[in-house]
């Protein structure tokens, strides 16, 4: 398990907590699992990658101290009724942005090139004029001949 974030990083009151040893063994835990560059040796991550990590992790640890933190306020008046419910969710879960945040810092390491795949070109040589580069069926008889028929 990589050590992207420690309790020192954490503000003083979350940092306090009797739950922060679990909280950051878990949260590395799961970030090194859903964005695995981030725990790798070859190559190493970043200083930047972690950085920004580090950024998404702390902001998890922080929700989690404040879980079941706010307020639920309901009204009605009449036959209507209202409910404002401003509580944190409870639940040591990364969100699905949060993980894509993560796999996403992976994938800006690598580099991204463009490709092209032939799908003409097989063992016969087809006529410029072949449907074959247009998407269609092959025109010219080199299917059939090996070299084209027409054209």
């Amino acid at each position: 398990m990589a050590e992207i974030i420690t309790t020192d990083d954490l503000p003083a009151e979350v940092a306090s907590n009797a739950m922060v040893g679990v909280w950051v063994d878990g949260v590395n835990a799961r970030a090194s699992r859903v964005a695995p560059c981030l725990a790798s040796d070859d190559p190493a991550p970043s200083g930047e990658q972690l950085a920004e990590a580090k950024m998404i992790l702390i902001g998890a640890v922080v929700r989690w101290s404040q879980a079941g933190a706010g307020a639920l306020q309901s009204g009605t008046m009449g036959p209507f009724g209202v409910t404002l419910d401003t509580r944190q969710r409870v639940g040591f879960n990364l969100w699905p942005s949060e993980i894509t945040q993560l796999q996403d810092i992976c994938r800006s390491g690598s580099e991204s090139k463009a490709f092209a795949v032939d799908t003409v070109c097989t063992a016969a040589q087809h006529s410029p004029i072949c449907s074959l580069y247009f998407g269609g069926e092959c025109s010219c008889g080199a299917d059939i001949a090996g070299q084209p028929i027409y054209g």
